[in-house]
């Protein structure tokens, strides 16, 4: 059992109320599974007076889990999650502030206690920091698709003409703040990068937050389109140098800045990428499937079955099958592999590979993209990063980025995909790590984006 449920997660890595007291926030819990450990993160928050959730399975690679939250009495709440999740939690007050109760999945039932993450004294101050410098809501219009999006953009204390960014997040739907286990990363970002006499729009993913859209049936494309939008918004502000308008990406959002740039568009006149990948997608998710599951304990045997499972699953969802056909023969491949029951919950995750979005960001090379870039890039790899390998990424982009004196490819050896200070890089400990991204990068990235 233990095995099965490992596994099922690796495979699919990158998939991506009313109680008398607010449960925005992050909460941790952690399941005991036949003597394994295995921690899962809540992330609750509230749009237009409903409660939102989205969860994490840190150590199995598996982030943006979608679900809902109904209130069932005044203080119990039941969370429904992809895979056939139902957690029944009881909300307890106090000083020790927590929620009791029990896991539920293909007929297994675990009890849980979830108490909420602490932030770190490092990034309190950066977040107490982001209220001190000048910031405006604001709303802007793709008029690609006419989706009207929200967001935030903040300024330097004094007048002048900066330079400016958009930030764009990673895989899975992220608010502004692009909040993981309680890390406000882009809220931090934005206000280190105000500091130094920089201007950032961060804005809610399309149909996250305040933004309108629908989020699962978009693609990279259409977050692509939603990016050049901002950047139009952005130049039309005061205090923008023009001249030195960009894109800082991380993970996905890194991919996207690289393949913008390559199209040579005008608007953008440089971009940072932190954790972006750089080489053929599906490749990349073999290898991340790969370096998840070896951190987690898998045997080389169990690597080396998931490593052909996953190839096949990965090249079957960029051919050119139907969705339906698609579909059939990943639960074809699937078949004798896992358990009957455990198939059974497989099958919904397995339909979710079949979406629009996620068969096209399978069938995206980067390479060939970045072979046409002509603005500076700065790149940013953590050392201990387990899901986009800071060395295969940076041979890659050495190999086909042309070259610019201003370019700048950096390893930063001990931190992981989230430009944190880590033990070992494996995603479990992001919500145990109180550190915010590290100072090091901060600082290199404006430097870098001031110095162009």
């Amino acid at each position: 059992m233990k095995n099965a449920y490992l596994v099922l997660f690796v495979w699919l890595a990158f998939i991506a109320c009313s109680t008398g007291q607010t449960l925005n926030g992050s909460w941790e819990g952690e399941l005991d599974v036949n003597t394994t450990k295995i921690p899962i993160v809540l992330h609750f928050s509230e749009s237009n007076g409903t409660l939102q959730v989205k969860a994490d399975s840190p150590n199995q690679g598996a982030f943006g889990i979608t679900g809902s939250a109904e209130l069932v009495k005044e203080d119990s709440i039941l969370v429904s999650l992809q895979g056939g999740i139902k957690l029944h939690l009881k909300v307890i007050g106090g000083e020790e502030e927590r929620l009791e109760g029990n896991f539920h999945q293909s007929g297994m039932k675990l009890p849980v206690v979830f108490k909420r993450t602490a932030q770190s004294e490092e990034e309190e101050e950066m977040q107490n920091d982001a209220l001190a410098y000048p910031y405006e809501d604001i709303e802007f219009i793709n008029e690609f698709d006419e989706v009207k999006l929200s967001g935030t953009i903040s300024f330097p204390k004094e007048d002048g003409n900066y330079p400016a960014v958009v930030l764009v997040s990673g895989s899975g739907a992220q608010n502004r703040d692009s909040e993981v286990h309680g890390h406000k990363i882009f809220k931090d970002l934005a206000s280190y990068l105000n500091s130094q006499g920089i201007v950032v729009l961060r804005y809610d993913d399309r149909g996250v937050g305040e933004s309108e859209g629908d989020f699962v049936q978009a693609t990279i494309e259409d977050f692509s389109k939603d990016v050049l939008s901002a950047l139009s918004f952005l130049k039309e502000r005061p205090m923008v140098d023009t001249s030195k308008v960009g894109i800082v990406g991380h993970s996905e959002g890194g991919l996207i800045a690289f393949l913008l740039a390559g199209q040579q568009l005008p608007d953008v006149k440089f971009i940072a990428s932190l954790a972006g990948p750089t080489f053929t997608i599906s490749e990349l998710m073999v290898e991340q499937a790969y370096h998840l599951g070896k951190s987690s304990g898998m045997s080389k045997e169990q690597l080396e079955t998931a490593r052909t499972i996953n190839s096949k699953n990965f090249n079957l969802v960029k051919s050119d099958l139907s969705n339906e056909e698609t579909y059939q023969a990943l639960i074809d491949n699937m078949q004798g592999k896992v358990s009957p029951e455990m198939m059974k919950d497989l099958e919904v995750e397995l339909s979710n590979m079949v979406l629009p979005g996620y068969r096209y960001f399978m069938r995206i090379e980067p390479q060939g993209f970045i072979r046409t870039i002509q603005v500076p890039v700065f790149a940013a790899f953590g050392g201990k990063d387990l899901q986009v390998p800071a060395d295969i990424n940076m041979e890659k982009l050495k190999e086909v980025l042309p070259f610019r004196e201003e370019n700048t490819i950096n390893n930063y050896p001990e931190l992981n995909h989230l430009f944190q200070k880590a033990k070992t890089g494996n995603p479990y400990e992001y919500g145990q790590l109180k550190g915010s991204i590290d100072q090091e990068v901060l600082s290199d990235l404006s430097s870098w984006i001031k110095g162009l």
